[in-house]
């Protein structure tokens, strides 16, 4: 067991909520709804503590009184495992104030709030979810073909391979942007379901230093952009497309887009490609930015705790590219690659890519997607990238 959760039953409602949220981040939790009718209660509860390695109590009006809530909060702080959060208080009982507690007075159960970040973070530091393969098992190769993988890309530079449902991102640590998004789309399971307000939030589980801050893009021209788009990780079962949503929104899945490649040309594609997912019933996809050694640095201060203000920058990407899969008969794939540039929204230029585009090629949609397709060994050559030969032996799409 990772987590038991303390609290009074006054307060069932408003623990559930943070139930969902930490098992969705992949942890095992015990809230006293899974004592077995007619057991012994007192054995079961002291048995779940000693196995539990994080004791999370909930410090409200009523538990603070609640003579058995402080005795297991005695119990956590013994294991060194204490972990307190307050509902609508405004500190934890004496005997525990030395404890720093998470205020989530403000949580709603929905929206994204600091404090939540922060508790992530610190159970993750004290109990790595045990179930973390089972809400991110990342990115499938046979997803298109049980027989015949789709291998992830190679990559010029440092990588760190980071594991989500549906998808998985390739960081490059160096540049805090991912290398590229690897990801499964099965239309035929997708979920619809609208975005949440405030929906952006550092991924609780990696060090903050892994992932570019996106606050540093705030009166800027750029946009938070998807390099997946969240509908190709909103499928599966309402639960399962629920997570998934939420992971999509997390920072290692943005990059810094111009608002006119953001809220125009980007979106296009993204368009043409949730159609071709729906035509063909299921669909990979791989989706990146160009890394250039003279990309313009963007520098903003960050606040951090007593007063810390430091000087961050990340550079920004002239260009983004998108490679879509889709099955075709007989085990075989169709593959087509695009590289969106904005270069022109920076007054810069983007170097020349090499190579016809695929024979045949003709634009795609009313709206030009046709105009940004690219040849996939271009690509290779100008993102030095590697895609696997598989791709390189399948049909134009």
């Amino acid at each position: 067991m990772d987590i038991f959760i303390s609290y009074t039953h006054g307060d069932r409602e408003r623990i559930r909520p943070l139930v969902d949220l930490l098992e969705a981040e992949g942890w095992t939790v015990w809230w006293d709804r899974g004592i077995v009718p007619g057991a012994p209660w007192l054995p079961e509860l002291e048995e779940e503590m000693a196995k539990s390695r994080a004791m999370l109590v909930a410090w409200s009006r009523t538990s603070v009184t609640s003579e058995w809530v402080r005795h297991e909060a005695t119990r956590g702080m013994q294991k060194n495992a204490l972990v307190p959060v307050m509902l609508d208080v405004k500190a934890p009982p004496a005997e525990f104030a030395h404890v720093q507690a998470t205020d989530l007075s403000r949580w709603d159960g929905t929206k994204r709030v600091t404090e939540i970040e922060a508790l992530l973070r610190r159970l993750a530091l004290l109990v790595p979810p045990s179930r973390i393969d089972t809400v991110r098992p990342g990115y499938d190769p046979l997803f298109l073909d049980r027989k015949r993988a789709i291998t992830l890309p190679g990559v010029t530079g440092p990588a760190a391979v980071l594991r989500y449902l549906h998808f998985t991102v390739v960081m490059n640590p160096a540049r805090r942007i991912a290398h590229y998004v690897a990801y499964n789309f099965d239309a035929g399971q997708q979920f619809r379901l609208r975005r949440p307000m405030d929906s952006w939030a550092a991924d609780p589980l990696l060090p903050p230093s892994l992932q570019m801050n996106i606050h540093l893009l705030r009166g800027t021209l750029f946009d938070r952009g998807h390099l997946m788009a969240r509908f190709a990780a909103c499928w599966g079962e309402p639960r399962m497309a629920s997570i998934a949503n939420r992971q999509a929104f997390y920072w290692p899945n943005v990059a810094p887009q111009h608002r006119m490649l953001n809220q125009r040309l980007w979106v296009d594609l993204e368009a043409w490609e949730e159609r071709q997912g729906h035509d063909r019933g299921r669909l990979t996809g791989f989706s990146g930015p160009v890394f250039l050694a003279d990309d313009e640095p963007l520098s903003g201060e960050m606040k951090f705790e007593h007063g810390l203000v430091a000087l961050d920058t990340f550079r920004v990407p002239l260009a983004y590219w998108k490679v879509c899969v889709v099955p075709q008969t007989r085990g075989r794939f169709a593959v087509a690659a695009f590289l969106v540039s904005q270069a022109a929204f920076m007054d810069r230029t983007l170097p020349h890519v090499e190579g016809p585009p695929p024979e045949g090629d003709a634009p795609l949609t009313a709206a030009g997607v046709g105009a940004f397709r690219v040849a996939l060994p271009a690509l290779e050559r100008l993102a030095r990238l590697r895609f696997p030969d598989t791709l390189h032996a399948a049909a134009p799409l």
